[in-house]
């Protein structure tokens, strides 16, 4: 696998690991993970390697996809701890807006 490659799985299996912690702070209502996108590793790759990856032309989409999916997950993390953990469940449950953003992000990372 070249470099290139090998980055960009990796910055999908950080991002399917952000969303697990995140679904787990849904189900839980419970804040106790550091999931703001200063702390997203997804985030942190994409800052540090601005440089090599801004000439892309999906660099900007992806950069753009992720602040949304980070502002969609501050809502439904505050839904969950608030005590409406059903309502952010069903917000990030397969075929929800925010499944649907997370997965436009990936393909955008692909491509």
């Amino acid at each position: 696998m070249s470099n290139i490659a090998n980055e960009i799985y990796l910055a999908i299996v950080k991002h399917t690991a952000w969303k697990k912690r995140l679904h787990s702070v849904i189900k839980t209502g419970n804040r106790g993970e550091a999931l703001g996108i200063e702390h997203c590793e997804l985030g942190q790759w994409l800052k540090e390697h601005n440089a090599e990856l801004s000439p892309h032309y999906y660099y900007s989409k992806v950069v753009e996809l992720h602040q949304e999916l980070h502002q969609e997950a501050n809502r439904l993390v505050s839904l969950a701890v608030r005590g409406n953990t059903e309502e952010a469940r069903a917000a990030a449950e397969y075929g929800s807006d925010f499944e649907h953003l997370s997965q436009e992000l990936v393909r955008n990372i692909i491509a």
